[in-house]
């Protein structure tokens, strides 16, 4: 067993194509999450019964077996006031269930996060999509871009953030790594202006989009919970990954909640459990004019997908701090 820290995944993943190698993991295990063998359970979330705020202490633990890519995965950190505060995955092989890495998890959550919203760019917005506007400038606005540029012949970026120092670092290392305009905007509005493809990636819980923004033919996807306002959701055809997750999360996620409990939007109303238009099951965009919304939560399949594949990388690089771990150690 070996340990990854978060400069031996940075090293993993580096290279140009990695962006969309991790997409294309997501992608399959996608399509066997729709063939229906894989296995993952909601997000666990674990407070003191006398400290029982989703807030302050808690620990959570989310799991996910993927057997057709040899791969089973725990993802398990804490939260104090909304922070998470330590992270890791513990890396299993299928064939025996030996633990086979365990793996520092900001840098490898942060690809994990992006890449489904890769593949959901692939299936859900217009094959000809070239602007992508962007509110946010942290690590998953960045990986998200970078899975969008993957899929998409994207040639604009436009992102706008509260912190203009944030947007200028933006604007500086995304042109550069993605060799494409990147350009900063005045305000959010500004921003997904006449977009192709838009994305909020912010830390949520505060609107920052609003559906009156939306523009027939756009890809509207969100990254956190209440991020967009009901409009957002009701002007949309919606496709979600682990709808379960969304729908029912705890704490609730904004704005499907509010949606739920009004009757405004029901379970039945989302078009479709996003793996099965992967898959081909069922159809995703059906022509360049309407608009489409996409959500991921965090899903244990997709720890174990992006787990595997880093696991796999950093052993061929030859990264790794090798740990005593089995019965010859006792």
């Amino acid at each position: 067993m070996i340990f990854l820290t978060e400069n031996d995944v940075k090293r993993a993943i580096e290279g140009p194509d990695a962006a969309g190698e991790a997409v294309a993991v997501i992608e399959q295990v996608l399509k066997q999450q729709s063939d229906g063998s894989t296995f993952h359970l909601k997000r666990y979330t674990m407070t003191h019964p006398r400290h029982p705020g989703h807030l302050w202490h808690n620990i959570r633990i989310l799991p996910g077996m993927v057997p057709d890519l040899g791969a089973a995965a725990v993802r398990v950190y804490s939260g104090y006031r909304g922070t998470n505060r330590s992270e890791v995955i513990c890396l299993f092989d299928w064939s025996d269930m030996g633990m086979t890495a365990i793996i520092s998890d900001y840098h490898l959550h942060a690809i994990r996060t992006a890449s489904p919203y890769g593949v959901a760019a692939k299936y859900l917005s217009k094959a000809d999509s070239r602007t992508l506007g962007i509110i946010g400038t942290g690590r998953y606005a960045r990986g998200m871009a970078r899975a969008v540029c993957a899929v998409r012949p994207i040639r604009k970026i436009k992102v706008y953030s509260r912190d203009p120092n944030n947007v200028r670092r933006f604007v500086e290392t995304m042109g550069k790594a993605l060799g494409i305009e990147v350009e900063p905007a005045g305000s959010g509005r500004d921003a997904v202006r006449n977009a192709d493809i838009m994305i909020t990636a912010t830390s949520g819980n505060t609107i920052v989009f609003e559906g009156s923004w939306l523009e027939p033919g756009a890809l509207y996807m969100s990254l956190a919970p209440g991020e967009c306002d009901e409009d957002t959701v009701l002007r949309s055809r919606v496709f979600l990954s682990g709808s379960d997750q969304v729908l029912g999360d705890n704490p609730p996620r904004k704005p499907f909640d509010t949606l739920l409990s009004s009757g405004k939007f029901k379970p039945e109303d989302v078009v479709a459990e996003f793996c099965d238009v992967v898959s081909g099951k069922k159809t995703g965009r059906r022509s360049d004019e309407e608009i489409t919304f996409y959500e991921s939560p965090g899903m244990g399949i997709l720890d174990a997908g992006i787990g595997h594949w880093v696991y796999k990388r950093a052993v061929e690089k030859g990264l790794g701090t090798s740990l005593p771990f089995g019965e010859e150690d006792r």
